[in-house]
């Protein structure tokens, strides 16, 4: 009658060697966790959603775009200066429309417009942070500042010192303002109006 027989215990010298090595590698899988609250990680994909508040001595402008590409100056906070700044190297910024979707972009004259396709050379600032806390926002390509003065330019640097300040509107409110799609171009080769060179615009995410 064959006789079963159970395998020896391991000694508590084993046992305890086991147990200290599975709390080295635990402590070792937590070393590489790393917050989020670091002050450079917000050189990444982080989307700062922010309004453009600048003034002179006579009044104070939100810069605010319009769904049809329009750029102006609002009295107040409203859904369309609802901005999403994202920074694509330090000290490079995109910004984009929460409505609208649209790119703030500057041409050689320096006049401001909202499009729909992201171009590097027209639509990518130089962030520069004044001393007194205001930021100027400088074309990378043109070297002209963001500006809402009616005749931008070099020399001109009314209306270009913005402060960026968070939202005080609610939620509600900005999501009632939601434009109506547009009707779709069935005979264009881009009903959507996507173009190619959306594809390589930068991808703005609120959950980063």
């Amino acid at each position: 009658m064959p006789v079963h027989t159970h395998p020896p215990s391991p000694p508590p010298s084993a046992l305890l060697l086991l147990l200290l090595l599975l709390t080295a590698l635990l402590h070792l899988g937590l070393c590489f966790y790393v917050p989020d609250s670091g002050p450079l990680l917000w050189l990444g994909d982080q989307v700062r959603e922010r309004h453009l508040y600048t003034e002179s001595q006579r009044r104070g402008l939100f810069l605010e775009m319009s769904p049809d590409g329009q750029v102006t100056g609002s009295a107040a906070q409203t859904p369309h200066s609802v901005l999403e700044l994202r920074s694509v190297r330090p000290g490079d910024t995109v910004i984009r429309a929460r409505l609208s979707s649209l790119y703030l972009c500057v041409d050689r004259t320096g006049h401001l417009t909202g499009q729909r396709q992201y171009t590097e050379s027209d639509c990518t600032f130089r962030e520069v942070i004044l001393e007194d806390g205001y930021t100027r926002f400088l074309s990378m390509h043109h070297g002209l500042p963001v500006s809402l003065a009616p005749k931008p330019g070099k020399q001109g640097l009314r209306f270009s010192r913005f402060l960026p300040l968070r939202c005080s509107l609610s939620e509600e409110r900005v999501l009632a303002t939601q434009q109506t799609p547009e009707a779709l171009d069935l005979d264009s080769g881009d009903p959507l109006g996507m173009g190619l060179g959306s594809l390589l615009s930068p991808a703005f995410s609120l959950d980063t």
